[in-house]
């Protein structure tokens, strides 16, 4: 580990990094540059083989609010894990080495934490060349709140974890207040106080829905503000853009896992419409991923078909669709949703042609 131990900072920002030298420094400036004074930034080197590591520690002899650490490659969340163990903020923030932040994210999650004592702060983002399949040079911003928001009754917070992973069927976006945990400030003593952990990425789809879900389940107070502060670039390099062939897999894990914590608190009658959203944007996701797959490597349709019918005629797949109210949903999620449902795989395929031409 290299770096000076800052005393007492307000927000400790953990970024996981591996093979990231092309875009680490404009991650970390952003970071520095915080108009937040009292900042502490943990990068964790995922034993990278470019020459991340050189630059995280060279990063770290200039600035001693930066620490370094070096581990065996497990993936980030284990990276994140690493990086809570040694944390000394008042609250936590985590970033992506291949994203920056605006300069006064911290300062105003910090804030908006101390002014109405939140446990949790939750932001917009701004995807940075569009998300997954939109087109390169798009930027899409995104708020999940119109006004300062906050959940504080056992309701509230119920239906806050029912909107990280999913949302109703007439809501706008699949997920009512999104699953990622960069958007967010956590308050590192109940992360602490509760032992809550990321799982890896490795063995299931969103080791930062479950973390958050984990989170929520263990506060009193949560607030949504107004406002985006994070920039998410597009990256064909990295695990949540790029081609999966276990994804469908891990998707289904992850799935089990979210019913296995909601099944603690809140009854199936009102957690499975959300997750029956959630899972159909997966097969949004899936089926788009392995029509642009075969469309870059030529492979056959008849190949194709065959991937498609496994996501499509799945049990969970059937029974999100079976008396779902597909008619509410937004026009294109609700072609989308009949081509799945009625397993019209070619209409699939000309529906993610169009999406990016």
């Amino acid at each position: 580990m290299r770096g000076e131990t800052v005393a007492q900072p307000k927000v400790s920002v953990i970024v996981p990094v591996y093979n990231a030298e092309k875009y680490i420094k404009r991650c970390v400036n952003s970071l520095k540059n915080q108009t937040i004074d009292d900042i502490e930034i943990i990068l964790v080197d995922d034993s990278s083989t470019d020459s991340s590591l050189e630059m995280c520690n060279k990063m770290a002899e200039e600035d001693g609010r930066i620490k370094v650490i070096h581990k065996v490659n497990e993936g980030a969340g284990m990276a994140r894990n690493e990086a809570l163990k040694i944390a000394t903020g008042e609250y936590i923030g985590f970033a992506d080495s291949d994203d920056f932040v605006e300069k006064d994210m911290f300062k105003t999650l910090y804030e908006k934490a101390e002014k109405y004592g939140s446990d949790l702060v939750m932001s917009g983002v701004l995807f940075v060349d569009g998300n997954m399949f939109s087109k390169e040079g798009e930027c899409i911003l995104k708020t999940y709140f119109d006004k300062d928001t906050h959940f504080e009754t056992e309701e509230e917070l119920k239906k806050l974890k029912m909107g990280i992973v999913g949302a109703l069927p007439d809501d706008r976006d699949d997920s009512k207040y999104g699953m990622s945990i960069w958007k967010n400030l956590f308050k590192r003593e109940i992360i602490n106080q509760n032992n809550i952990a990321f799982e890896s990425e490795r063995e299931m789809l969103s080791e930062d829905a479950l973390f958050m879900i984990d989170y929520i389940s263990c506060i009193k107070k949560a607030t949504g503000i107004n406002e985006a502060f994070y920039n998410y670039c597009r990256n064909e390099d990295s695990i949540s853009k790029s081609y999966k062939k276990d994804r469908f897999l891990k998707s289904l894990v992850f799935e089990g896992e979210v019913e296995k914590r909601f099944k603690k608190d809140i009854c199936p009658d009102e957690y499975q419409v959300y997750i029956y959203r959630f899972w159909q944007a997966m097969c949004r996701v899936l089926c788009s991923q392995e029509i642009m797959y075969a469309k870059d490597n030529n492979i056959k349709y008849a190949d194709l078909k065959k991937r498609l019918k496994e996501v499509c005629t799945h049990n969970l797949t059937v029974k999100a669709l079976k008396s779902y109210p597909l008619g509410k949903l937004p026009l294109g999620q609700r072609v989308f949703a009949y081509g799945i449902k009625y397993r019209l795989y070619f209409l699939l395929k000309i529906l993610v042609g169009l999406r990016n031409r």
